[in-house]
């Protein structure tokens, strides 16, 4: 039977030229997730985003921008002060506070695709890695919240760029042709300090210090470097001679970018804890530590699959991390990774070499069990996806890894002499993958409708977002201001008389920036004595929260007669909803 010759090129491997097209195209999508109507989705302004954007207005203000900002729990500094450079570009406004999430959403994509280029994945493997991260409910969905975890899967994957750009031949001992790289200064001139191969590990290095200014759950991100290095050692003789620079330049980085957070934990331990100590299996009043481990070990790894986060904020209806179709090819790439890993292991004593599977194999399985340990570690709502935001990049290289296994079948196949199939039945093969490719892209374009067509509009959403307290803000913003301006609540409230502000919500007062400062707040269920002594009724307008009591209005309106009382909507998308307004 004549051999039957198949052009692998047209079946499977995209053209250069086509494969770059597709990633631009890919880029452009992610872009488009990720700042369409990203002023409206989603509704409201969560509580966090807002006090994130307060510090970042005060620090603007005051140009004082901290390495740390203590205040509710602490959070790390790196974050609220971009937050603050996107509010002098753009203004204070909700687009100004979720830009910096987007574009760094958008850019961990284009990561991403140079991470798994730089791995030498197949073309079609790292495009629908790429598809599958720029589609994702749960990337799209970070990307579009102001919080300052979106800043680590950003940061793993070009840390990770940089580190496996350095080492791009581990299987043979090659004479280097690393080009120099010069460090000039102004009075002096340095050539030949650097390989470039050493020099991409001191720039690994600095991302990965860097990243400890981000997010707590990132602190544990060395664990994974530390697992490489020990592998390498085991696994590539003389890994250590050749590689030995780099690995301090590494390290030389990691302690420049991360110095001054560590100094201030130096000087300030109790902030190095912060919200773990509250919300840790350590100290769970009800079951033991080895029984809150497990719970919480068990919940996290359902959730990639099976079911996941309930918060409305990080999810929709407690759906998977991964629809069922992505679910289902993570499931084979992680037992392939887990395959390629163990027996990497025992060929080395048979002295064979690493198959080309192995670094991306490695990479998957280290990063995703490192990541999952910020969630294992916490036991309050658990399942919980923003602190296992770190496994992004493993979770979505596992998905597609089933796609590098099909290849190398096909191309074992194909170069078989013992496996000479018919034509007909290559052809079926053929329409097989194209189906799997098809499917693959359908689930991730169902991803898209979950976020914009489902999750966006659902008023629990904005319930979650506290939309009400958001749309209020916009109003008094909209107002003209009296001489006197004041905001009485709905809500029974004794606020202190000497910083009334205090007890508005954050995203009240986010969204009623910088007019909201003009208003003095008082509480439905207040005597008013304080106010009718110092109250101007010539020149004063009152407005009242929606679902305030009748009683605060009467008198308010029966000291002041001369005022005009009005009902108007909160907004155009409110109109049910109404704000008493007296001026």
């Amino acid at each position: 039977m004549p051999k039957i010759e198949i052009k692998e090129r047209k079946i499977l491997i995209p053209k250069r030229k086509a494969t770059i097209f597709l990633f631009v195209v890919l880029v452009v999508l992610a872009s488009f997730l990720r700042l369409w109507h990203l002023n409206e989705t989603p509704p409201g302004i969560w509580y966090d985003e807002a006090y994130n954007a307060l510090d970042a207005l005060q620090a603007s203000e005051n140009n004082d921008y901290k390495i740390f900002y203590p205040e509710n729990y602490g959070r790390e500094g790196l974050y609220i002060n971009v937050l603050a450079l996107s509010f002098k570009f753009f203004g204070v406004n909700n687009f100004a506070l979720r830009f910096p999430s987007a574009l760094l959403g958008i850019l961990t994509v284009v990561g991403f695709y140079l991470l798994l280029r730089k791995l030498k994945l197949y073309h079609t493997t790292v495009l629908l890695a790429v598809f599958a991260l720029a589609t994702s409910f749960y990337h799209i969905n970070f990307s579009r919240i102001a919080f300052r975890a979106i800043m680590v899967p950003l940061l793993l994957v070009w840390s990770f760029y940089f580190f496996f750009k350095a080492i791009p031949d581990l299987k043979k001992r090659r004479k280097s042709n690393d080009t120099s790289i010069k460090l000039k200064t102004k009075n002096t001139s340095f050539k030949s300090i650097l390989t470039s191969k050493e020099f991409n590990l001191f720039l690994a290095g600095l991302l990965t210090g860097l990243g400890l200014h981000t997010y707590i759950a990132y602190r544990v991100v060395p664990l994974i470097f530390v697992i490489f290095l020990v592998v390498f050692l085991f696994i590539y003789s003389g890994f250590w001679k050749k590689y030995w620079k780099g690995i301090l330049l590494f390290l030389l980085g990691a302690i420049i970018s991360a110095g001054p957070l560590l100094f201030y934990f130096k000087n300030n331990p109790s902030a190095f804890s912060g919200r773990t100590d509250a919300v840790s299996i350590f100290n769970s009043p009800e079951m033991s530590t080895g029984r809150a481990f497990v719970k919480s070990l068990a919940y996290h790894l359902q959730s990639i699959v099976l079911v996941g986060d309930g918060n409305q904020r990080h999810n929709y209806n407690s759906f998977p991390l991964l629809p069922s179709v992505w679910g289902l090819f993570f499931i084979i790439g992680f037992f392939i990774s887990l395959k390629e890993v163990l027996f990497t292991f025992v060929n080395r004593f048979r002295k064979k070499e690493p198959t080309k599977l192995f670094l991306p194999s490695l990479l998957g399985q280290t990063t995703f069990w490192v990541m999952l340990i910020p969630g294992i570690l916490s036991l309050e709502g658990i399942p919980h996806f923003l602190r296992i935001i770190g496994v992004t990049p493993a979770v979505f290289l596992l998905t597609a890894l089933p796609f590098e296994y099909i290849r190398r079948l096909y191309l074992h196949l194909k170069n078989s002499p013992f496996y000479k199939l018919k034509l007909w039945r290559w052809k079926i093969m053929q329409l097989a993958f194209i189906g799997l490719v098809i499917t693959f892209i359908l689930a991730g374009l169902s991803q898209i409708y979950l976020y914009f067509g489902l999750w966006g509009p659902d008023s629990k959403t904005a319930e979650a977002f506290q939309n009400d307290w958001y749309v209020m803000g916009q109003f008094i913003k909209e107002q003209p201001l009296k001489k006197q301006n004041y905001l009485v609540l709905n809500k029974n409230i004794h606020p202190d008389k000497n910083n009334r502000h205090n007890i508005l919500e954050k995203s009240l007062l986010f969204a009623g920036y910088p007019i909201i400062k003009n208003y003095s707040v008082y509480g439905a269920d207040e005597d008013f004595t304080d106010l009718f002594n110092k109250v101007d009724c010539s020149n004063s307008q009152f407005i009242l929260q929606p679902n305030t009591p009748l009683l605060p209005l009467k008198k308010i309106k029966n000291y002041c007669r001369n005022l005009t009382l009005q009902q108007m909507p909160l907004n155009k998308n409110t109109p049910t909803k109404k704000v008493w307004v007296l001026k």
